[in-house]
């Protein structure tokens, strides 16, 4: 045959083209890594930067350099493409009951779903129902994603996690049912400690419900339809309350966040956005961690496994923007959650996304007692253990963090895991620096 592959408009697999050698010859070899790394992330994988560098030592330096501002770029263009899908969200929705349940009013919306207050037709129960807001047929991805959460979160039984029941699909539409928590998040406690120094929870919950749309049943209405057990608790409530120095007081919603925390990840599981708002308090001062939404598999840590990196920037850890996740991840989100509760002030102050990121990979936040003079020494030592840019000096596990905060609690000595300043002196001496922050992410 005359025919040559490139003439019949066939290419043998392997063998590049004449025109693509002289494509490939004529760019810069960094471009054409960076444009492999960055069809790596679009195909929805987690190319390491790390494993670039050392596969191409000559240009080790660039890459380390730039292939993580590529992987932010590309975040953000995710992140964009999803705020546009989530403005799509429908204001109403053509049912008023989803299994046996009856919705009775919307309480909020989040990234992937909108959450209605609802009453068990069989039982009278009030329960929480979560509702992916769009048909199946047209976001089938999502879908996944969505069922994803719910059969992880059924999995998990603690008396700090709220625990779904059930999931379905109805009306073309995917759901699933949660015990309904009548709580505030630390988010608004957080808030309110900020303009008055003394928070009552139940007065603070009762003031939420006041703006609640109509339908809601309040707490005084809860006993009336929910067991008999939680009639006789709800007899005397609790007047639980926190002031800006109720430093006991948050080292036991810390320990019940941990305890939590410890449990889901002896499951396997890492919650992957712990924050303020994730962490619900009853009018007992009980911790509920919600929203296991961007939950993953531990050993999800296969490249070829893991997804896009969601969450809320000021609360993740800097490992986790790499595409990398454990344990210390989620004890970082917990520790900047916990410096926020005790100094009233964010971590990170950034006017913009380029600013904040500056600060987590660069600079860190302020020491909490250089914020918050009147911070226990040892609640401040536990808080810098759980916030280090460098996962090697935190806490290895929540069972690390919560034998910490135990110690605390008891007036026991916490010890400090950052490198001392003699540890650092000898580094330089002795040539031996520590990894520089952004070469530590992938490691």
């Amino acid at each position: 045959m005359s025919d040559t592959s490139e003439e019949s408009g066939f290419q043998l697999i392997g063998f590049p083209t004449h025109e693509a050698v002289t494509e490939l010859r004529a760019r810069e070899p960094v471009e054409i890594l960076a444009s492999q790394f960055v069809e790596e992330l679009r195909a929805g994988k987690s190319p390491s930067v790390e494993q670039y560098a050392r596969r191409f030592p000559l240009h080790a330096n660039v890459i380390r350099d730039s292939f993580p501002v590529l992987a932010l770029l590309e975040q953000a263009r995710f992140n964009d493409e999803a705020a546009s899908i989530r403005r799509s969200m429908p204001d109403t929705f053509p049912f008023t009951r989803l299994g046996r349940c009856e919705l009775l009013c919307e309480l909020g919306r989040g990234g992937m779903g909108v959450v209605f207050q609802a009453r068990e037709i069989d039982t009278g129960h009030v329960v929480a129902v979560k509702v992916l807001p769009w048909r199946v047929s047209i976001v089938p991805d999502w879908q996944k994603k969505f069922e994803e959460e719910a059969r992880t979160t059924a999995k998990l039984r603690h008396r700090n996690i709220v625990p779904v029941f059930r999931f379905g699909q109805e009306h073309g539409y995917c759901y699933y049912v949660m015990q309904f928590v009548n709580g505030i998040g630390l988010d608004v406690i957080i808030r309110r400690l900020r303009e008055v120094d003394g928070v009552i929870y139940r007065d603070e919950i009762e003031r939420q419900e006041s703006a609640k749309p109509r339908g809601f049943v309040t707490t005084d209405e809860l006993p009336a339809i929910q067991t008999k057990e939680d009639i006789v608790n709800a007899t005397e409530p609790k007047r639980s309350k926190l002031s800006r120095s109720s430093w006991k007081s948050f080292t036991q919603l810390a320990i019940q966040a941990t305890q939590a925390l410890r449990y889901a990840h002896s499951q396997g599981i890492l919650h992957n956005d712990i924050k303020p708002g994730n962490l619900l308090l009853d009018s007992d001062g009980r911790v509920w961690i919600t929203d296991f939404g961007l939950s993953e598999p531990i050993e999800a840590n296969d490249p070829a496994s893991r997804q896009k990196v969601m969450g809320t920037l000021r609360y993740m850890a800097p490992e986790r923007l790499m595409g990398t996740h454990e344990a210390s991840s989620d004890i970082y989100s917990l520790g900047i959650t916990l410096y926020e509760l005790l100094t009233l002030k964010t971590a990170f102050e950034a006017d913009n996304e380029d600013d904040m990121l500056t600060q987590i990979f660069e600079r860190g936040p302020l020491e909490p007692r250089k914020v918050e003079p009147s911070i226990p020494k040892g609640l401040e030592t536990i808080i810098l253990n759980c916030i280090s840019p460098h996962p090697p000096q935190r806490y290895p596990s929540a069972g690390a963090l919560l034998s910490d905060l135990l110690k605390f609690s008891r007036d026991q000595k916490v010890v400090s895991l950052r490198p001392s300043g003699f540890r650092n002196f000898l580094s330089r001496m002795t040539g031996n620096q520590p990894p520089r922050l952004r070469d530590s992410f992938d490691q």
